[in-house]
């Protein structure tokens, strides 16, 4: 459906194009000629969404990605269209009418009055736009049918996947800290004393940062609010102490002497295997076993069917 709208909307943006569009034959699938043409009216959408932003050489080479992949998958189509031919299968006429319905009351507001002159104006008959639809269908129910039906996962295999992916998925830590910061021409020992004997009183924390400490956030109580990416020195310090614990040494970092104390913290440690995560894993399995089958699938009709790139 969404392929069909974009494909009607890149048809009418190409003729509204003032761009010439060469017709130069770029592949053969068996007595299928694909050309230039056919490949911008199925780039034009993907293309027009480029930024803005992107120099010419940028933009040029981003077109000519949009415009081989695109030929790739032309190709496709017609592959599995021939496959499709040789099954003697058929799409039931309700499905090709209710997906002509959809796309009739998206372009044209359900007025299929309407819609036949926009046919008419790319010189498109409604038998030739029909067909194309059933094509469209055709081609999506046999890829569907070739790499996506009955893909089955384990358990096991979510639980190898997500032990080898183990990090993937855990929460990264992140620390919410206080510190009494000190330059080191005055942190002597004597006022290091004197701040461990007061927090050791059980002097509030914050009470004694707004009369000692040095830093950009005494105001505030020596409070740094939450951090996930730590120097090393105050990593391996924060690590090491238990929510609420104030370290019991003071720890160098760049020019100052610090007193850190561990306010709260979260995430980090091992993860654990959710029903989300398993959802997650579940996902990305059969999109992998999905996408190795559609490699396969067309490896296979690359050797059955003639196909000339040129």
């Amino acid at each position: 459906m969404k392929k069909t709208i974009l494909l009607l909307n890149a048809i009418l943006l190409a003729a509204l194009s003032a761009v010439e569009i060469s017709d130069a034959v770029l592949a053969r699938v068996s007595d299928k000629v694909i050309t230039a043409f056919d490949v911008r009216v199925a780039s034009q959408q993907q293309e027009s969404t480029l930024p803005h932003t992107l120099t010419q050489e940028q933009r040029m080479l981003e077109i000519a990605k949009i415009r081989e992949a695109q030929l790739d998958e032309l190709i496709t189509n017609e592959l599995v269209w021939l496959d499709f031919l040789e099954m003697k299968a058929k799409v039931p006429q309700h499905i090709v009418q209710e997906r002509i319905d959809r796309v009739i009351r998206s372009a044209a507001n359900s007025n299929e009055e309407r819609f036949r002159d926009l046919l008419h104006a790319q010189n498109t008959t409604y038998q030739e736009f029909e067909e194309d639809i059933r094509k469209q269908i055709a081609v999506e129910m046999l890829l569907y049918d070739k790499t996506q039906r009955n893909i089955f996962i384990t358990t096991s295999q979510i639980q190898n996947y997500f032990n080898e992916h183990v990090n993937e998925f855990a929460t990264p830590a992140k620390y919410h800290i206080q510190a009494i910061m000190l330059k080191k021409a005055d942190a002597t020992q004597e006022t290091l004393n004197e701040i461990r004997t007061l927090l050791s009183n059980g002097e509030d924390f914050a009470s004694v940062a707004r009369k000692y400490s040095q830093g950009a956030n005494a105001a505030e109580g020596g409070d740094l609010g939450w951090m996930d990416a730590l120097a090393p020195s105050l990593e391996k310090c924060v690590v090491a102490l238990k929510q609420g614990e104030t370290a019991t040494e003071g720890l160098e970092i760049g020019n100052g002497i610090y007193i850190v104390k561990l306010l709260e913290k979260q995430g980090g440690g091992k993860a654990e295997l959710t029903a989300e995560i398993k959802k997650q894993i579940k996902k990305t399995l059969e999109d992998a076993e999905s996408q190795k089958r559609r490699e396969e699938y067309i490896k296979s009709l690359y050797m059955k069917y003639p196909v000339r790139k040129y």
